[in-house]
């Protein structure tokens, strides 16, 4: 996210000034003062019947043909689960429900910033995959034979994932 130079309020050219323990840009004139705020962002952990783990291939920067977890960015006015749901129906045609909160991560990312990120484990209980433009690829696949994801905050998602499984499921994996 780029930084204001100017104020959205009265177009004065903004300053730096420390401002609640952190150098921060305010505007002189008006005192309007930009606060960079994280981008709320889903993300899905996805099982099937079979508890297979879904992962998609992006066709998109950022992570641009690597193996992820759907998701993405949250619009006005919508709960983080209702989010996250709605992206995974837009990426790959699957509905789901929301099983549990997996966690809550704070990323910076070069090309957007501060992101917010909520991740949910979601089951889905038909497994027709259609992708849309975002994707490369989409599909099941068991733990053992899953494709390398290198994205550290996905991967970092299936390990807290897997963490709080019952420990039938955490002896399965295995």
């Amino acid at each position: 996210m780029k930084s204001y130079s100017f104020c959205p309020i009265c177009a004065q050219r903004l300053e730096r000034a420390m401002i609640e323990g952190r150098e921060r840009m305010f505007c002189p004139s008006c005192s309007w003062v930009h606060y960079i705020n994280p981008l709320p962002v889903a993300v899905a952990y996805t099982v099937n019947a079979s508890d297979e783990l879904l992962v998609i291939r992006r066709s998109h920067e950022p992570a641009f043909n690597e193996w992820a977890l759907p998701g993405g960015f949250l619009e006005a006015g919508e709960e983080p689960h209702e989010g996250c749901l709605r992206e995974l129906m837009e990426e790959t045609s699957l509905e789901g429900k929301v099983d549990r909160l997996i966690g809550v991560y704070h990323r910076d990312v070069e090309l957007y910033g501060s992101l917010l990120v909520v991740a949910y484990r979601v089951v889905v209980v038909h497994d027709a995959i259609t992708i849309n433009h975002e994707l490369f690829d989409a599909g099941f696949y068991p733990r053992h034979l899953m494709p390398e994801i290198r994205i550290p905050l996905h991967t970092q998602i299936i390990a807290d994932a897997n963490k709080t499984q019952s420990p039938a499921f955490q002896q399965a994996a295995s």
